[in-house]
């Protein structure tokens, strides 16, 4: 089940990038030959009314969207290399680019609709002296010493700086505000005054005006996270042993989909498509982020690089990267035994 889930993860991502390239090709004129979910021998195929053969392959490693003169001269308008540079450019970033949207997406709605689990002013647990000064479990607070309470940070700053003395509280209870007063201890093993209470943990939604700007930052986060671990691997080695191929990345999420449900799954759909994003755009032959390296070439040269050669460059990048991925595919399999 949880495998299953984390295919889903992986496939949803790969096609949603690759959606991008496709629909940004179509907004350009530019014509798509092949949209594939897969890498190396055809299984599945079938073409649309104008002529974008839809293939699903054997090898589950990445997908890929050709288009039409992509690295080879064309004179058809249609032609890739025929277009001018910006749509181009556009083309190729666009796949990195929806998984940046998606994380953003993920993470907006998760936080609005599903709700982030929050210690909220509302109890959950008595004791003494809480008890006998009339506190009740459901009891939520509203105001400490006179201040309205914002979050518990203000209720227990209250507390912790009464130095013993009383603390005037007003809750809410079934639809009446109840005033209470309670006299704090000190809790010599904490070090710090207390009043015999535990706070509620709750899930509370954000809207969609905040979880979006939360959700953007989170993202760029993530992207610098990304790139520091990349700088650590490339400069002293550190974190390599960490590197996964598909069966890993599969194995993981499945594992961690299984400790920690639907809102760790969503956490890891969001960070696997900023990881997706900013792997892609590495200037690495094959990749999105090669092409666009080209295509800076050629706007800074105003002529292109030659499409043979360039054609010869992505295809040697990517047969690297299919024996990168085959070693890591090896890696993962021992290391799955091993436990």
């Amino acid at each position: 089940m949880y495998v299953v889930l984390a295919l889903v993860l992986l496939g949803v991502l790969i096609i949603a990038h690759e959606f991008g390239h496709f629909l940004a090709a179509r907004l350009c004129g530019i014509e798509v030959v092949e949209f594939s979910m897969g890498m190396g021998p055809l299984l599945l195929k079938k073409r649309s009314r104008r002529g974008t053969q839809f293939s699903v392959r054997l090898l589950p490693i990445g997908g890929y969207c050709q288009f039409y003169g992509e690295d080879e001269e064309r004179d058809d308008p249609r032609a890739f290399n025929r277009q001018k540079i910006w749509k181009r450019a556009l083309t190729v970033a666009s796949g990195p680019l929806m998984n940046f949207l998606i994380a953003i997406v993920v993470i907006a709605l998760y936080m609005s609709l599903l709700g982030l689990e929050s210690i909220v002013p509302r109890v959950a647990e008595i004791e003494e002296p809480a008890m006998s000064a009339g506190l009740m479990v459901g009891d939520e607070i509203v105001t400490v010493n006179g201040q309205q309470v914002s979050d518990t940070g203000t209720i227990a700053q209250a507390i912790s700086q009464s130095g013993g003395k009383t603390v005037e509280l007003v809750v809410l209870r079934k639809g009446e505000f109840v005033e209470l007063s309670i006299e704090p201890f000190l809790d010599e093993e904490l070090g710090r005054y207390r009043v015999g209470m535990t706070f509620a943990v709750e899930r509370v939604r954000v809207p969609l005006l905040k979880s979006v700007p939360f959700a953007c930052a989170y993202s760029v986060e993530s992207v610098r996270a990304i790139l520091d671990a990349l700088i650590g691997i490339l400069s002293s080695g550190q974190g390599a042993d960490q590197v996964t191929g598909p069966v890993g990345t599969v194995a993981g999420i499945s594992d961690m989909t299984q400790e920690g449900g639907i809102d760790v799954y969503l956490q890891l759909l969001a960070m696997v498509s900023v990881n997706l994003g900013v792997m892609n755009l590495l200037p690495i032959p094959g990749l999105d982020g090669s092409r666009l390296l080209f295509l800076l070439v050629e706007a800074i040269r105003r002529k292109p690089v030659r499409r043979e050669l360039e054609g010869s460059i992505h295809a040697a990048g990517l047969i690297l990267l299919m024996g990168l991925m085959v070693v890591l595919t090896y890696k993962d399999i021992v290391q799955i035994f091993v436990k």
